[in-house]
């Protein structure tokens, strides 16, 4: 089990000493930090802390004026007000400021500490998760539009391309081309099914393990059109090997990398590799560019949503698209760089980690 950091703040050497002593009976491993006002508490902000509790008076202000600047320099953490007089109206301020819960010092007791701390880590885990899940959706919502250009895109030039072979009378390549339109349209409703299982909290997706080979088929199926408009010259390279993912959401960021590389190519004829191999306890995909380069000052904000680069700010786009990504490689237990190596182009990697779980084999 993870040590429990408690946060103690309260300007008496008593009550302090007293907390310390109940504290310790049911957490007798925890990491106990000690502040006697609302700034030298803040001074230990760079320090994981779970549990806070604050008195209500305080040298430099109440307990309540500070409640606020805590929660934000600790957004996971539970907060409880301590005072030396019982009072309700003092409990129902402290509840509205955001505050887990209120104690009167005369009714402390490690029994009661002990209930309180678990009830409360319930509660603000309940809390950030859904915080989470807000956002997630907020940004999901967000790029539902930005993501499913792409395939829409591909099943209107597939049709155009469809028409132009059957007036030639080359049915084969129209064969060929409604298997790729029927990928673009797969690729549509999927999109759909990310959100679907975002909007609903308790829907977690199911992970299946794929050949990368089918990941890339998938990719070309959306990326149709983009690859002929710009004549870009791609390298697949699967290692024959296969992954456990939720192949829809590796298709997207996969498919936002590429478009990006693209769309910034920097007028050249845009040369991309991707690049699969084994990395512990799953895999790592590559893809590199030759266009315009990220400056070594953005390598890292460029997964920040909403954020573009300066140079590139005549292109279209939202600034979402390598924010997903990010997300995306989380939800795969990895992450995602841009490689500070890279002299010319861009190559960006991520990982796949997904621990090993009973899955439903694709071919």
């Amino acid at each position: 089990m993870a040590t429990l950091n408690i946060l103690l703040i309260d300007d008496d050497a008593g009550d302090r000493k007293l907390m310390q002593r109940l504290l310790r009976q049911p957490h007798a491993d925890a990491r106990i930090m000690e502040a006697t006002s609302g700034e030298t508490a803040l001074e230990h902000a760079d320090q994981p802390v779970d549990v806070i509790f604050l008195d209500y008076l305080l040298p430099d202000g109440t307990g309540l004026d500070l409640i606020a600047r805590l929660n934000e320099a600790w957004p996971r953490a539970v907060l409880f007000m301590t005072t030396g007089h019982g009072d309700e109206e003092i409990a129902k301020s402290v509840i509205l400021a955001g505050a887990s819960d209120y104690i009167p010092k005369s009714s402390l007791s490690a029994e009661a500490l002990k209930r309180m701390i678990a009830n409360g880590l319930k509660v603000a885990e309940m809390r950030w998760r859904l915080h989470e899940q807000q956002n997630e959706l907020r940004l999901f919502s967000d790029v539902l539009i930005h993501d499913m250009r792409a395939p829409l895109r591909a099943i209107k030039f597939l049709s155009d391309q469809i028409l132009e072979e059957y007036k030639d009378g080359d049915l084969e390549e129209v064969a060929r081309q409604f298997k790729l339109m029927k990928k673009s349209v797969n690729k549509t409703s999927e999109l759909i099914e990310r959100l679907a299982s975002h909007i609903n909290p308790h829907s977690t997706g199911r992970a299946e393990r794929v050949t990368v080979d089918s990941l890339f088929d998938s990719l070309r199926a959306v990326l149709a059109q983009d690859l002929a408009a710009s004549n870009a010259k791609i390298d697949w390279h699967s290692g024959g090997l296969s992954v456990l993912c939720f192949p829809p959401d590796i298709v997207q960021l996969l498919q936002n990398l590429i478009g990006n590389a693209i769309k910034y190519s920097g007028g050249k004829t845009p040369e991309i590799s991707v690049f699969a191999e084994a990395a512990q306890p799953g895999l790592m995909i590559s893809v590199a560019d030759n266009g315009i380069g990220v400056p070594t000052e953005y390598r890292e904000k460029i997964f920040e949503p909403f954020k573009r680069l300066q140079r590139g700010s005549e292109q279209p786009g939202t600034g979402l698209g390598l924010a997903t990504c990010a997300k995306i490689a989380k939800r795969h237990m990895g992450v995602i760089w841009c490689d500070p190596q890279t002299e010319s182009g861009t190559t960006i990697r991520f990982t796949i980690s997904l621990e090993a779980q009973p899955v439903r084999e694709t071919a």
